[in-house]
């Protein structure tokens, strides 16, 4: 079976101008026209320029070509009144999918600057994304898959479903040509939420199937009564991306397994090189029956990285710089051969597994260098301030880049200490939130040893940079002996600890404060500025 199966009213002919794109040069709402990214059955994107903000993007047309054609002046028409509805409930679900991408917040989601009606339709604007799909990706590939970059990818996905799924939002067309991995970062994009679609099958008979079938759950045929559609199917869908990352081949279509379930268990595969956790967490995902799958994206992510290894192991890393984490293939492995967790909250583990929702959701540009404690900016919080003065030493901290681009770069600086110990990192962000990031529930503690470079954050936690514009305050600390931040009193901050600008004593209480040990302190600083 095709994985791409599409019932529509009827095919267009050729020559047929209904789906004919605006010349390159056209100007559109203050849009340049530059050219055409791709042409779907529903719409077409162009590259464009905003001239305003002097920046690409992308720019998607609504324009079905079965149900509506343009004019030589521009103006989108449909093609016969019986089509009216149909073309004018695809447009309404266009803009509301428009509205809700610009309300979500998670880099691996689609962003929307802009999004309006005009000549008939409607378009929005979006960052010009740079990079090739998964398939591609895997199809130009000599090498498997290793597990720590695909344990990776699956993570952030579902961290972005899943704030998609907590505004009931459901993509349904979740496939390796809809999931794009990000030229410089190394990290995927969801694409394409098919809202349209959707919408124009609710209304049309003749267009109530479009999915791919290896990777739509039975729920998704129109033909399948009393089964509700949630969470659990694009839980089905990743997993079918997985199945087919993992073995070279998509699970067996939904509807062909009702009748005769062939499909063959990862776990009973012994020549896949994943571990039994990883191969255990895709079969349940991929249950037949939604009654018998995992549920959402949080237990098939709790899932995925329920396996053993020590925590601090992931901060061995060597000396050295590796600038390997710049190219498409993603963040490098930390420890070959490791890729266990020790629970599933506990993402900083394993070679390359830990990936932080907020952290992708948080941007910092650096700029600056360290200074002495006592000429620390008057814009820097006064409890850093507090920290910087009370500490023993000062700590070497060096930001690769002085400016990064929102969109496109990574924070990264080294920290070199003049004592052994555990590290705390805090943030006064443009948005004047003062918040602890390290350590945090999900990595509980890191090391770093005397005279030894530290790289921050860790090569499998990519901070990328995605807004708001603004200077941004770092602070870092390394105390001798782990300190308790009970009295922070911190509240969930996109998985971070959001502090009260009145709370003091950022460095923790000291466990010598009650029992006789050496708890030396460093600290040091940065400034980095986001910048569009």
């Amino acid at each position: 079976m095709n994985d791409l199966t599409v019932i529509q009213a009827a095919p267009i002919t050729t020559g047929d101008t209904g789906q004919q794109p605006l010349q390159v040069g056209t100007l559109i709402e203050g849009f340049e026209i530059r050219g055409v990214i791709g042409l779907g059955g529903f719409g077409i994107v162009y590259e464009a320029w905003d001239a305003m903000l002097e920046r690409q993007v992308a720019l998607k047309e609504y324009l079905p070509a079965s149900l509506a054609v343009r004019l030589p002046n521009g103006h989108v028409q449909v093609r016969e009144a019986r089509h009216r509805g149909t073309f004018d409930a695809g447009m309404r679900s266009f803009i509301n999918e428009a509205r809700l991408l610009a309300q979500f917040d998670h880099a691996a989601l689609v962003k929307v600057y802009r999004f309006w009606e005009m000549s008939g339709t409607a378009y929005m604007v979006m960052p010009l994304y740079h990079g090739i799909t998964l398939k591609e990706y895997i199809e130009q590939r000599e090498v498997p898959l290793e597990e720590s970059r695909l344990a990776l990818w699956l993570v952030t996905l579902t961290e972005a479903l899943e704030v998609m799924h907590n505004q009931q939002c459901y993509h349904r067309d979740i496939s390796p040509e809809n999931i794009i991995i990000q030229t410089h970062t190394g990290l995927p994009i969801l694409l394409d939420f098919g809202a349209a679609r959707r919408a124009i099958g609710h209304v049309s008979q003749p267009f109530t199937v479009i999915l791919k079938a290896s990777y739509a759950p039975i729920e998704q045929y129109a033909e399948v009564l009393l089964m509700t559609q949630g969470p659990w199917t694009d839980v089905y869908a990743l997993a079918a991306v997985a199945h087919f990352l993992m073995t070279g081949k998509t699970p067996p279509s939904s509807v062909g397994r009702m009748v005769n379930d062939s499909y063959v268990p990862l776990v009973t595969i012994g020549s896949l090189p994943f571990s039994t956790a990883l191969k255990n967490a895709v079969d349940r995902a991929l249950a037949v029956q939604p009654q018998d799958r995992t549920q959402c994206m949080q237990q098939f992510r709790d899932a995925i990285l329920n396996q053993q290894t020590d925590v601090l192991d992931l901060f061995s890393l060597p000396a050295q710089r590796d600038n390997s984490r710049h190219n498409t293939e993603g963040p490098a492995d930390i420890q070959q051969g490791k890729h266990d967790l020790r629970r599933p909250w506990l993402w900083a583990t394993g070679a390359g597994l830990l990936i932080v929702s907020g952290l992708l959701c948080l941007v910092w540009v650096l700029s600056g260098t360290p200074k002495e404690p006592l000429e620390v900016s008057p814009r820097v919080d006064t409890a850093f301030q507090a920290v910087i003065n009370r500490a023993n030493s000062t700590l070497e901290v060096q930001p690769r880049k002085a400016v990064l681009k929102i969109g496109d770069d990574l924070l990264q600086f080294d920290v070199r200490s003049p004592i052994s110990g555990y590290v705390a990192v805090f943030v006064h962000s443009s948005d004047n939130t003062l918040i602890q990031l390290l350590p945090n529930a999900r990595v509980p503690a890191i090391r770093i040893e005397s005279g030894q470079l530290l790289e921050l954050p860790p090569a499998n936690e990519p901070i990328q940079a995605a807004g708001p514009a603004g200077l941004n305050q770092f602070l870092i600390v390394v105390t001798e002996q782990a300190r308790d931040y009970a009295h922070l009193k911190l509240q969930d901050h996109y998985g971070f600890g959001l502090i009260e600008h009145s709370v003091q004593n950022l460095e923790g209480t000291s466990p010598c404060s009650s029992t006789n040990c050496r708890d030396q302190m460093a600290a040091g600083w940065f400034s980095v500025e986001e910048m569009n």
